[in-house]
């Protein structure tokens, strides 16, 4: 699987099986997933702990497996709106309610 565009630029770079869960994301994200990435890298060489960059990885293949599922797809799209419409409860007012 090749890079998709991103501001007008292909990438020839082919990425590794492992990997393949990044075709379920748009030039821009998988950009920004670098990004996250060799930042992760570079935090975890100067800290000597790696579960920073596990984590990542971990996140990233996470929201590729949710954009898979239309059914969650569509709850979490849903979701979206209603808060943007002013709907649905904050976090402040759930953990009140459920008394946390």
């Amino acid at each position: 699987m090749s890079l998709p565009q991103a501001h007008g630029q292909i990438s020839l770079f082919t990425l590794p099986e492992s990997f393949v869960w990044l075709q379920h994301f748009s030039a821009e994200e998988i950009a920004e997933f670098f990004t996250e990435l060799f930042d992760a890298l570079n935090q975890s060489e100067q800290d000597r702990d790696w579960s920073l960059v596990t984590e990542v990885i971990e996140s990233w293949k996470e929201t590729a497996n949710v954009k898979t599922d239309p059914i969650v797809t569509n709850g979490v799209q849903q979701g979206m709106a209603e808060l943007a419409e002013g709907q649905g409860v904050s976090w402040t007012k759930l953990r009140e309610e459920l008394g946390l």
